[in-house]
């Protein structure tokens, strides 16, 4: 048997019927699933290179009418196209996906997924109906820690952790999370803006070029809107930006660890250039100098 031939067995035994193709030479496909059963959840560990993969609508097997995919790109890239839709998946986007429908898969190299199987009667017994389906937004709390919760499984943490004492507590956590994330996707646009903003800063605050127009050109917004968008709690992006850097600043001069790191470092650290400017900011706000702050903490 062929290493194409095993992988789609194996793929058939664990996520149903998935059609793969694989244009490079046969010895160069990489073709990896490896799956645990949480109580009666089913967790896969998917691994490859596949060039395409398609689940067609319909398809009677083990999961037709019994499971949804929530699906963590865990590493690499995917474009998948899902009831008309392209969605694109970067590493740390999760998706929600109904078997049911056609499923189409464009891995763009080698990729891995943390697919989980949830209950379907479940999920729809608490209101999140096929509708909502698609990217989840993960920029709230209950996104966040959806998000960490599938970044932290693993066959090790579960081979280690999991006892039957757990029961279904994973599944029923994770479509407790699910339930406020897909409302959080008709949230009003201004709102998720901001957060995505919000975030973006947050994610950024190492780099000293930090600008509205950076964050402006990433949600592809004008410089203007963005200040709209902060208007609300008459605070400017800049003042936003600075503010974020300092709580950073403070934790670490607060942590021994950093002891033998200088103010200047830190400073520079999250992106002040300019020690002096730095220093005048921090006492502007805080009411202290970062030294006087340093030996209080």
């Amino acid at each position: 048997m062929n290493k194409i031939m095993q992988w789609a067995e194996n793929i058939q035994n664990v996520c149903g019927d998935f059609e793969t193709l694989f244009d490079k030479q046969m010895n160069l496909f990489i073709g990896e699933v490896k799956s645990f059963l949480l109580g009666e959840t089913e967790i896969a560990f998917i691994r490859s290179n596949a060039t395409y993969l398609m689940r067609k609508k319909g398809i009677s097997d083990r999961v037709k009418d019994r499971f949804c995919f929530l699906v963590l790109q865990y590493t690499g890239k995917m474009n998948i196209v899902y009831k008309g839709q392209e969605i694109i998946l970067s590493e740390g986007d999760i998706v929600l996906l109904d078997p049911d429908e056609t499923i189409e898969m464009y891995p763009q190299g080698l990729f891995s997924h943390i697919s989980v199987h949830l209950s379907r009667e479940k999920i729809f017994k608490l209101g999140i109906t096929t509708e909502y389906f698609g990217k989840l937004m993960t920029s709230n709390m209950s996104g966040h820690l959806l998000k960490c919760m599938l970044q932290n499984l693993s066959p090790e943490n579960i081979e280690l952790w999991y006892a039957k004492e757990d029961g279904n507590a994973f599944e029923d956590a994770l479509i407790t999370l699910i339930k406020p994330t897909i409302r959080y996707k008709n949230a009003e646009s201004t709102d998720l803006l901001k957060r995505k903003a919000e975030r973006f800063i947050l994610n950024n605050l190492t780099q000293s070029t930090l600008n509205g127009k950076i964050i402006a050109d990433y949600l592809g917004i004008s410089v203007r809107h963005l200040y709209r968008l902060f208007e609300n709690e008459q605070q400017t992006v800049h003042k936003y930006i600075q503010i974020r850097r300092l709580e950073k600043i403070q934790y670490e001069l607060k942590d021994i660890k950093n002891k033998d790191l200088s103010i200047t470092e830190l400073a520079l650290k999250w992106g002040f250039s300019d020690s002096a400017h730095f220093s005048k900011i921090f006492r502007k706000m805080v009411g202290i100098t970062p030294k006087e702050f340093r030996a209080q903490a």
